[in-house]
């Protein structure tokens, strides 16, 4: 039961959550401050605050630095250096499903963490109405700041990989050959990282992932789509001087690109009846451009699109040019790459990332991605209600693999069983394990947008001739 009496005997703790990640944190009160109106707790406890000095003085665990820090990121306005400045205008604050007035004293309730009792105001920081005005370079500054050391070691893993002996001097980037394999080896340690879903579900269980996120899964040796890969990759270029710029794609989406109509479905969210239209960024990439004005074209997905770095003219080609030839499941696909202002494609991330509380499942199961694909595997969930429902998808599954004679196995339980299942928990035990770790999270979540009588087997297809 809420309360609005504060005992100043117990201790008095603020949880921060944001609602479209459900990421959170929670912060000891000092106990003048307990009782304030939350544009005051928001102005102490989230706009001008040192996360150190929290930590220091044991009012912020160290484990809860990282969310509280993200919060502030997507919660406040951001100068180019990265400094805070106040909220987000449109930002929402909750408790619960009420909206909070900032000149009211937020809930307080009774509780009981640990052993400890506690009294918690628990707010919900809601982001669901901004717009697309992010400051990209002021976040990823902040984020990139934060882990600097871990974008060292992994840029010293990528250059390493091909050749030990040479990586100290292509980190230099001195001279426009240097330039060139640094950002090669970068993009192709990108691409090696697995095509996979099951995160969005396990540990962090972020809906969507922005570049720095993407990165930190990549470095815990998990991966990411194709929108956050390419993410990833101008996260980390940015910060070592490259200057680059989004490139869109998509099968069957001929030149020239829809700007304005892409625009509209963004601004308007849209999407009855558009599914040609937004062929043309069902994948991304980048376009490089180097000493000389001499560009890259690359693209570092993998998911069975074959990793690209053309330079100059056979980027060129590309662009515009006529599609090159795809299979990343069950049939092949033409896509064609598109140049498109960056404001865009940095539009439909934040879309993705903020907009769609549904996000997660979009990926897996209207694009069709499932939980990831390898070049022999692909490995689905099967949401069903009753028998009739999992024997029509499993003849589905059925149809997709009867032209390239796949074999396929569609399983009613939570399992990699089977010949072809266990073949696949063979050769990615580490995938495998996340896969069957994920399924509590993404029933819940599936339920949650398409009801409770749901139950979730897995699909199983060989991609490949078994060797």
């Amino acid at each position: 039961m809420e309360t609005q009496t504060i005992d100043p005997n117990i201790p008095a703790l603020l949880r921060w959550t944001d609602y479209l990640t459900q990421r959170s944190c929670t912060l000891r009160l000092l106990a003048a401050d307990a009782s304030l109106p939350l544009k005051t707790l928001v102005s102490l406890y989230l706009e001008h605050v040192d996360t150190e000095a929290l930590v220091s003085d044991g009012r912020l665990l160290s484990d809860d630095a990282p969310a509280f820090e993200s919060m502030r990121d997507l919660a406040l306005v951001l100068s180019d250096d990265g400094a805070t400045g106040g909220i987000i205008p449109a930002t929402i604050f909750r408790a619960g499903v009420r909206q909070l007035s900032l000149h009211e004293r937020p809930p307080a309730r009774a509780a009981v963490i640990g052993e400890t009792k506690v009294t918690l105001t628990d707010i919900l920081i809601d982001r669901s109405e901004i717009d697309c005005s992010r400051n990209w370079r002021g976040f990823d500054f902040r984020r990139r700041r934060r882990m600097q050391r871990s974008i060292e070691e992994y840029i010293d893993s990528a250059l390493r990989a091909s050749n030990p002996a040479d990586a100290d001097q292509l980190r230099k980037l001195v001279s426009p050959s240097d330039k060139i394999e640094f950002l090669r080896r970068v993009a192709k340690s990108i691409w090696n990282s697995p095509f996979e879903n099951y995160s969005r579900f396990t540990g962090d269980k972020i809906p969507y992932k922005t570049g720095d996120e993407a990165l930190l899964n990549m470095i815990r040796g998990e991966g990411a789509i194709c929108s956050e890969k390419v993410q990833a990759l101008k996260f980390i270029t940015d910060g070592y001087g490259f200057e680059s710029r989004y490139v869109f794609a998509g099968a069957d989406s001929p030149a020239p690109a829809p700007i304005d109509d892409l625009r509209r479905i963004i601004d308007t969210f849209e999407f009855e009846g558009e599914q040609n239209t937004m062929r043309y960024w069902q994948h991304m990439a980048l376009e490089f451009v180097l000493d000389d004005n001499e560009t890259v074209l690359v693209d570092a997905t993998n998911g069975n699109i074959p990793f690209l770095f053309l330079r100059g003219s056979e980027g060129d080609a590309v662009l515009n040019g006529p599609p090159i030839r795809v299979r990343m499941g069950t049939y092949a696909e033409d896509f064609y790459y598109h140049r498109v202002p960056d404001d865009l494609a940095q539009d439909v991330f934040f879309s993705m990332e903020n907009s769609i509380p549904e996000i997660d499942l979009v990926q897996v199961f209207d694009n069709e991605l499932g939980l990831i694909i390898t070049r022999d595997f692909l490995i689905a969930p099967v949401p069903y209600r009753n028998e009739a429902e999992f024997d029509d998808l499993r003849e589905v599954y059925r149809d997709l693999a009867r032209p390239l004679e796949l074999r396929h196995e569609v399983h009613p339980e939570w399992e990699l069983s089977g010949s072809q299942g266990a073949a696949f928990a063979e050769q990615e035990p580490a995938a495998a394990a996340r896969i069957i770790e994920s399924r509590g999270h993404l029933l819940r979540r599936y339920q949650l947008f398409e009801g409770d009588d749901h139950d979730m087997g897995l699909a199983v297809v060989r991609l490949r001739p078994e060797k």
